[in-house]
């Protein structure tokens, strides 16, 4: 069975390596894929999501000191909200004493005008680089000193800053980690340099054939969506960024009301509430950022596309619509995207890779995000399998909407779902991971214990009703070594 690991460079997604088969791929099912620096604290592999989960059981104000309009607790969870809007959630784990701590925020694609895509990106990347108080080098010399580290990244959705410390050098650490949140300096030197890494990442990304041909499916897909463009951006939006968008661009995004610290560990709440109800606590409210609009292509039809590029295989990503991360039906595409692409026993391995020779590599994903979402099909093939090619992954999407799965299938498709979810919490910077990923995204920490149970509950009716709702027009995009014909 394969394990889908997510590839980043410089805080952005730029695929997925699939370890079975050596070659490009993407996660098997998620909220939306992991996106992180190389190196930082709390990278989960996969997330489950979608659905909606009520609140947990509150208590008073009382039990927390420095709270503002309570705490809540759901399994050794608890969550402090302050008056300016600053969620706190910590994790007690005394049988740990690494301590993982994040801030998350809604930023990344879905927020930014058509002229700043990439700016979160660039934004993370810098944030780590020096305060008004602190220069690059003296971060690091703190923080390697008590054996921290610190990393930033961005996604479509959001984003975040993690710490990862022990429970000795907890109290240096979050003295940095609340600098870098709170007074991050942008030295221009660390912006020019990391622009230059960006726009080189920009241009390597185009030569790597299974990113070429997702891009072409993501512009074919979103259209003027800025989901079309990824995290990191274009070289033309990103070679005009300045150090004075991305000071305008943090005060925008680094608002209280727009933050969800997560800490889990070896660690008191109560001491946690204190240390960040006297700090980020004490921030003014802000104006939540929004979400730009764009306009979808219509789907009203088939549409495809293709770049002709001298490679040696025929890439291509033919998807669909899929429900977006609040839908009720987001676990039962999970489940589906399980048994259509996840492993050597997916249908899609099985079908068009061991009985029909199509595929040098095959498998599907889940792109599930806070706006239009898609689940999709990779392959790579002999550029003469073209018409084989799609229309075999086209049959096995229909054939989801047309047959229910077989009883044995769908259990070994809902176990793959679980066991992978619960596998990737093994860490407590990953389970502080999930648990700020759900709380700002709007479903919910709680989610995260509740999420196992909704998997469980998918039915073979569940995912032939979603298939016949979502499948009947795809989006291809390939990347090609010749003209690609009927």
């Amino acid at each position: 069975m394969c394990r889908i690991v997510p590839a980043v460079r410089g805080g952005v997604l730029v695929a997925a390596v699939a370890l079975c088969l050596g070659v490009a791929g993407v996660a098997v099912a998620g909220l939306a894929l992991p996106v992180f620096a190389e190196g930082t604290p709390g990278a989960g592999d996969v997330a489950g999501g979608g659905g909606v989960v009520g609140a947990g059981n509150t208590a008073g104000a009382s039990n927390m000191a420095g709270a503002g309009h309570g705490a809540a607790t759901t399994q050794k969870v608890v969550k402090t909200v302050f008056d300016n809007g600053l969620t706190l959630l910590v994790k007690p784990n005394p049988a740990n004493d690494v301590v993982a701590v994040s801030v998350f925020l809604r930023m990344g694609s879905a927020y930014e005008p058509g002229q700043l895509r990439g700016i979160s990106a660039m934004m993370q990347r810098v944030i780590t680089r020096g305060t008004t108080t602190r220069s690059s080098k003296d971060i690091a010399v703190e923080t390697e000193s008590v054996g921290a580290s610190l990393g930033a990244g961005s996604s479509f959705d959001w984003g975040s800053v993690s710490l990862m410390t022990t429970r000795a050098g907890l109290r240096k650490g979050i003295e940095v980690f609340l600098d870098v949140i709170q007074h991050p300096g942008f030295p221009r030197e660390e912006v020019d340099k990391e622009k230059m890494m960006a726009l080189q990442q920009i241009a390597a990304m185009k030569d790597q054939p299974f990113n070429a041909a997702l891009m072409k499916f993501l512009e074919g897909f979103y259209g003027d969506h800025p989901y079309a463009t990824l995290p990191l951006g274009t070289a033309e939006t990103v070679s005009a960024l300045t150090r004075e968008d991305l000071v305008e661009w943090y005060r925008k995004i680094y608002v209280p009301n727009n933050m969800v610290v997560t800490i889990v560990g070896n660690v008191d709440p109560g001491e946690m509430a204190r240390t960040f109800g006297e700090t980020l606590g004490k921030l003014p409210k802000g104006e939540l950022p929004e979400m730009v609009a764009g306009a979808l292509p219509p789907k009203d039809k088939s549409r495809e596309s293709y770049e002709r590029k001298d490679t040696q295989a025929l890439f291509l990503v033919l998807g669909y619509p899929a429900p977006d991360i609040m839908s009720p039906d987001g676990p039962a595409m999970d489940v589906l995207n399980a048994v259509l692409g996840a492993g050597m026993s997916s249908r899609l391995f099985v079908e068009l890779r061991d009985k029909k020779g199509l595929a040098y590599a095959v498998n599907s994903g889940y792109q599930k995000l806070d706006g239009p979402s898609t689940v999709f099909a990779f392959m790579a093939t002999a550029p003469g399998n073209y018409k084989q090619a799609r229309d075999g992954i086209v049959a096995e999407f229909k054939r989801l909407a047309e047959e229910y799965v077989p009883y044995e299938e769908l259990e070994a498709a809902k176990r793959f779902v679980k066991g992978t979810y619960l596998m990737s919490h093994e860490t407590n910077a990953a389970q502080g991971s999930f648990l700020g990923r759900y709380e700002i995204l709007g479903l919910g920490y709680e989610y995260d214990e509740l999420y196992p149970e909704l998997i469980d509950r998918v039915t073979a009716a569940d995912i032939k009703r979603i298939a016949g709702e979502y499948f009947a027009h795809y989006t291809l995009g390939a990347l090609s070594p010749v003209e690609l014909k009927e």
